[in-house]
């Protein structure tokens, strides 16, 4: 007997421009119909970093909506640390 998989769909959402950084939600719809998603964060060096959201949501716009919170705060993040370093506090 072939086990058989359900197809997962992706797809990705208009970016957000956040200061530099430019965010790519990517949503993926689950096995069950719900949805999980990720963002991948392009920084102003050409860098770029995917930040896993966790939980699985039960519409689609709001598993997007977190992702890009999400990628928001790791950015807030990031800009403080290096705040902080530059200015030695």
């Amino acid at each position: 007997m072939t086990a058989h998989r359900n197809p997962t769909t992706r797809s990705t959402h208009t970016a957000v421009t956040y200061g530099a950084f430019l965010i790519q939600p990517v949503v993926t719809t689950a096995e069950n119909g719900r949805y999980a998603a990720t963002a991948i964060v392009a920084a102003p060096d050409g860098s770029e970093r995917v930040i896993g959201v966790d939980g699985d949501f039960a519409l689609h716009d709001e598993a997007s909506d977190r992702a890009v919170e999400l990628a928001m705060a790791w950015i807030d993040q990031r800009r403080m640390a290096s705040d902080h370093h530059v200015s030695g506090r």
